[in-house]
């Protein structure tokens, strides 16, 4: 376990996929060092109060159908990471993690800076008797040579090395973005996953859409099908405490509650109506 450390904790909120997605650019902005004060880690937890999808860097507009988005009300929204589609709204609880360089889980290494954040994710979810495992790079590069061209299209549907499996299916998924002044280290897990969400805003015909819900059912979890009913009104709130307890046994990391300064605030309204504002559809 590392020596005894304080990361400062951001208030969790629940707003727009363009605040939030703001919200990682400006924990970055935060890294920065400002001349007075050495950059501190920082961790927030967040949801998105209405239907998004966030689509990685690479993904094409042409794999959504504009009708579909319309008509269920879904706006498209450009991540900074990579990968492809995930469908977003308040049963996905996301998890922001702004490491400096001179933290000790900053590794220059991107697939191995995944490995301890992972294994705080099993020691959590162990807490909460859920039984999960972290992907193996190996079996990840298999999974990914053996995806079909539609289930690529869902980032949930692939696996990516040291995310979390339970009930050997995707649980907790990653991503990373990387600047100068450090690493932004992002978790989501849902707690009701329901893939036909996503699938039928895809360029897909109806057979080809109930094709890929089903598939994705067989590779992705929720957390609400692997915990007893009277825990799932709750279960937000728990999987927090976990991780918190996880993370303060496994490092020695004591969260401690902190505000926006207001550079990061400034960084986070700009990006808000710029970098992440909603793409045509």
């Amino acid at each position: 376990m590392d020596l005894p450390t304080q990361w400062r904790q951001l208030p969790t909120t629940d707003e727009s996929a363009a605040w939030q997605l703001a919200g990682g650019t400006a924990m970055l902005t935060g890294l920065e060092p400002d001349g007075a004060t050495e950059p501190r880690t920082g961790l927030r937890w967040y949801t998105m109060h209405a239907p998004a999808v966030i689509i990685g860097t690479g993904q094409p507009l042409s794999h959504f159908d504009a009708d579909a988005l319309h008509q269920h009300g879904v706006q498209l929204y450009r991540r900074s990471s990579g990968g492809t589609a995930v469908h977003t709204d308040p049963q996905l609880l996301m998890l922001d993690v702004a490491l400096p360089p001179n933290d000790p889980r900053y590794l220059h290494d991107v697939t191995a800076s995944y490995q301890w954040f992972g294994a705080v994710w099993v020691a959590a979810l162990a807490a909460l008797d859920i039984p999960a495992r972290l992907v193996t790079i190996a079996e990840a590069r298999s999974d990914t040579r053996a995806l079909d061209a539609h289930t690529r299209m869902a980032c949930y549907g692939g696996r990516s090395p040291y995310e979390v499996l339970a009930d050997e299916r995707k649980l907790v998924g990653l991503a990373q973005v990387r600047r100068k002044a450090g690493a932004l280290l992002q978790a989501g897990v849902y707690v009701d996953w329901r893939a036909a969400d996503l699938t039928r805003l895809f360029a897909l015909s109806p057979a080809e859409q109930a094709q890929l819900a089903a598939r994705l059912h067989t590779r992705v979890v929720g957390l609400a099908e692997l915990v007893s009913p009277e825990t799932r009104a709750t279960l937000i709130e728990r999987v927090q405490v976990a991780f918190a307890e996880a993370l303060h046994h496994l490092h020695g990391v004591s969260l401690v509650a902190d505000t926006w300064t207001a550079a990061e605030q400034t960084a986070r309204t700009h990006a808000a109506h710029t970098r992440y504002a909603a793409l045509p559809h």
